[in-house]
């Protein structure tokens, strides 16, 4: 078995890159992720999330402000 990640495996995200993909601000995601309504760890200073989990956090983001 290889360590090596495949083509389709995404790398996961930081605050910033999320907050990048939403059009929101680092603090807005930095702040969801410390009351936990993004699941995340903290590494040092840096929040990273799994891909999955802002890949999920995105769709209902979307999903939310599409019924607005």
């Amino acid at each position: 078995m290889s360590d090596k990640t495949t083509a389709t495996e995404q790398d996961d995200y930081t605050a910033s890159s999320l907050a990048t993909a939403a059009g929101v601000t680092f603090s807005h995601v930095a702040r969801l992720c410390r009351e936990g309504r993004i699941p995340a760890r903290k590494f040092g200073s840096s929040w990273q999330i799994r891909y999955e989990d802002g890949q999920r956090w995105l769709a209902e983001r979307q999903a939310k402000h599409a019924q607005l």
